[in-house]
């Protein structure tokens, strides 16, 4: 029975020394300092949109903290893939994934160009047909964006961000 119990207690401190080791990480995207924000917009054509973002009048901050993720060089690294989802009238028109890159812990600003929705929603089938003759149009109804960051070999999660809009 003692052999029993100090096995059971040896197991248990082994997997709890385990899982004190393991790298964990909470954070959040926002969008304009909201995880969930409704755009106005000023027209229907994606340059406008884009031109707010890149002026920063929505800036997309990511920011995160981590324990335990110091690397064997002792540097404070976590891979993040970044996930763009965009939604037209409640619909996925696409969904697109960035190659893991590393970060360090903090806040940072991330550019239009790290989440791919600016392309995908210039370029989709409704977009394909009218694309020469008005370029950056976008079709009218809902807009849905989802920003999401996904740690890769560390448990946790950021709180993803998401943006709408109507054209009317």
């Amino acid at each position: 029975m003692k052999t029993l119990i100090s096995t059971i207690m040896l197991v248990w401190i082994g997997l709890f020394s385990v899982e004190s080791e393991a790298q964990t990480v909470k954070g959040a995207i926002t969008v304009g300092k909201s995880s969930e924000l409704k755009l106005e917009t000023k027209s229907d054509n994606l340059i406008d949109l884009f031109i707010d973002f890149r002026k920063e009048r929505y800036p997309i901050l990511f920011s995160f903290q981590g324990d335990g993720i110091k690397s064997k060089e002792g540097r404070e690294i976590i891979f993040f893939e970044f996930i763009t989802e965009v939604y037209h009238n409640g619909k996925l028109v696409g969904k697109t994934s960035r190659n893991p890159m590393p970060y360090i812990p903090g806040d940072m600003i991330i550019g239009t160009e790290g989440f791919d929705f600016i392309s995908m929603l210039s370029y989709n089938e409704k977009s394909r047909a009218t694309m020469k003759e008005t370029p950056g149009k976008l079709a009218q109804g809902s807009y849905q964006v989802k920003l999401l960051a996904r740690p890769l070999e560390s448990k946790g999660q950021i709180r993803p961000a998401t943006f709408s809009f109507n054209i009317q």
